[in-house]
């Protein structure tokens, strides 16, 4: 269950990267819907301020083609100057300042109110254009010039019977007086106003319609700034999680993996695996070192020490105080052939757990090959040899309990004390003469190196 839960531990990064994912498309779309808006506004804003130069220019053509008209009859009427007639009539016809100014507006503010004073002060320019227009029929008949080369639209004018009846010096006194009397003056005045009411209703509409540009720009704008705050406290949250969960781990990993110990499972569901898988693996890696180590100084059928480790421990303690043993198995060879190799077999291991459980764990107990036994005893002298005979009489005791099915087993056992008179210059070698002087006797005892006395009789 403990397991289950450690592989289920831990944010996993596939997940955090399809939440990183979607917040980050979320945001962008968010982003890109509040800069088309700041852009909407903006070229609102654009419009409008370019719909006001339009419309101020509209306006100011109007009075400029109304003013340009009244500038042109009054100068053909007192002079009598006929480029000023076609000047009036050119503009009338082809420039058209006035009906352009009107037909741009109309175009860009159909329905307002300046479009609308706008068309006021051009009825008020049509119907003062043609009194203009009539004035400059009696200037022609004043000043004796002949239609046929005007216009037609002043050709097509009818004076009135009184007007007809009138001298030239009086048509053209008339139309002075036409251009110049209050009537006229109204109608410019007319026009004046009106192109100044367009003008103050053009800027009401564009300061109205410009502040709730300006309004939705400022509401875009915070949106813009709030979503990059938030953008960048996302990005701030995805760096900090990646550290937590990615980099700190991976480091740690890199660090456990170079020093060759175990790593602590840390960030991501993926992380953890690793470092478990590391750990796992490293621990294998040891245990098979282990086990190979054990193999390699231990004997595979007994579990004890074999040979070669047992040749390093006498390096390790030589110059030590210490006893030697030699254990040799009585006719092993005929357990084998009466009872078979597998009977061998569990007798060599029971001699090696009796050997082991008699012996301390600072011992070195060994196989030292087929039947023959080995025993290195540490911090022991010739004066513990009582301790040590109580030893060898528990073993060989031991060895003859059959309660484990087995037949009783005896040992020839020979052994030497490091401070043992007349020694040799090889422990070892001093106890294998010990072990043969014991076979010697009858086998089925121990013999003491350097010891007169004849080795321990045979157990009934």
């Amino acid at each position: 269950m403990e397991r289950q839960d450690n592989i289920t531990s831990g944010i996993r990064l596939r997940r955090l990267n399809r939440i990183m994912i979607a917040i980050t498309v979320a945001l962008a779309v968010a982003l890109l819907l509040v800069c088309f808006s700041t852009i909407r506004s903006f070229r609102n804003l654009e419009q409008t301020t370019d719909r006001y130069i339009r419309a101020r220019q509209d306006a100011a053509d109007m009075q400029a083609g109304s003013d340009y008209l009244t500038d042109r009859v009054r100068t053909f009427i007192v002079t009598g100057n006929r480029s000023c007639a076609e000047d009036f009539f050119y503009e009338i016809e082809t420039t058209r300042r006035r009906d352009i100014a009107i037909e741009s507006m109309d175009a860009s503010l159909s329905g307002s109110d300046t479009a609308r004073y706008l068309s006021e002060a051009l009825r008020a320019s049509n119907e003062l254009a043609a009194i203009e227009i009539y004035a400059m029929r009696l200037a022609v008949e004043g000043n004796g010039f002949s239609l046929a080369e005007f216009p037609a639209a002043l050709r097509d004018v009818a004076l009135s019977a009184e007007d007809l009846a009138l001298s030239p010096e009086q048509q053209l006194s008339r139309a002075q007086e036409m251009v110049f009397d209050e009537t006229y003056q109204a109608y410019k005045q007319s026009i004046r106003d009106n192109i100044a009411l367009c003008e103050q209703a053009l800027i009401g509409e564009t300061e109205g319609s410009q502040q709730e540009s300006s309004r939705h720009m400022e509401a875009a704008l915070t949106a813009q700034a709030l979503l990059i705050a938030v953008v960048v406290l996302v990005v701030a949250t995805m760096v900090v999680y990646i550290a937590r969960l990615v980099i700190r781990p991976a480091a740690a990993l890199v660090d456990a993996i170079s020093q060759e110990r175990p790593a602590e499972e840390l960030g991501a569901f993926e992380m953890r695996f690793l470092s478990r898988t590391f750990n796992t693996a490293l621990r294998e890696s040891r245990q098979h070192q282990e086990d190979l180590s054990y193999k390699a100084s231990h004997d595979s059928l007994t579990g004890l020490l074999n040979r070669g480790a047992f040749e390093k421990a006498r390096t390790v303690t030589r110059g030590r105080a210490q006893a030697m043993f030699i254990f040799d198995i009585d006719r092993f060879k005929a357990f084998n052939d009466e009872f078979g190799h597998d009977m061998g077999d569990r007798v060599l291991q029971k001699v090696a757990r009796v050997l082991r459980s008699n012996f301390r764990e600072e011992d070195y107990v060994c196989r030292f090959g087929g039947d023959e036994f080995t025993v290195l005893m540490v911090h022991v002298t010739g004066a513990m040899r009582p301790l040590v005979e109580r030893k060898l009489a528990a073993i060989r005791a031991a060895l003859r309990d059959t309660a484990d099915g087995l037949p009783v087993i005896t040992l020839s056992i020979g052994v030497a004390f490091s401070d043992r008179p007349a020694p040799t210059d090889d422990i070892l070698k001093d106890a294998d003469t010990a072990l043969y002087q014991t076979k010697d006797r009858g086998k089925d005892g121990f013999t003491f190196y350097g010891d007169g006395s004849e080795p321990q009789p045979k157990q009934a």
